[in-house]
Formats: C-alpha cells, structure tokens, sequence
C-alpha cells in the first residue's frame, strides 16, 4: 500500500476536529492528536492530563470557509 503524502496525513488526523483547537506531538515521524478542545486552554489542559505538557497548540479551521491574506 503507498504512503500518503504528509499533507494527506495530517488531513486525515485534523479531519474529526473541524472548529476545535488541538494539542500534537510528533511520535515515530508522524503527528498525533494528544488533546482537544473548544479553546487553547481546554486543548493544552486534555494534552497536559495525557502526560504532554509540551504539546504543539493548533487551531483546526471550518473546512467550509477560505482563507484570503491580503497583502498590506
């Protein structure tokens, strides 16, 4: 079976936590979800009661809606 693309992966991971904040750690070369919440907060304190205090924090975006930088 191929291996997915690193962009395809971490769609897969982020894809059950549309509009929720969530706490990662990378484990044997792939990222893992260690916590999740409404807010960062809820997000770092579920990461932290799973014994990672170091997590990365990110927030996970509608998957309907666009992002449009502007350039100021």
């Amino acid at each position: 079976m191929p291996t997915a693309d690193k962009e395809t992966e971490f769609a897969e991971l982020v894809r059950d936590y549309e509009n929720q904040w969530i706490a990662l750690v990378e484990k044997e070369g792939s990222k893992v979800v260690v916590g999740s919440g409404r807010d960062a907060v809820e997000a770092a304190q579920a990461a932290e009661s799973n014994g990672f205090p170091d997590a990365t924090l990110f927030r996970v975006p509608s998957f309907t809606s666009a992002f449009v930088p502007c350039g100021v």
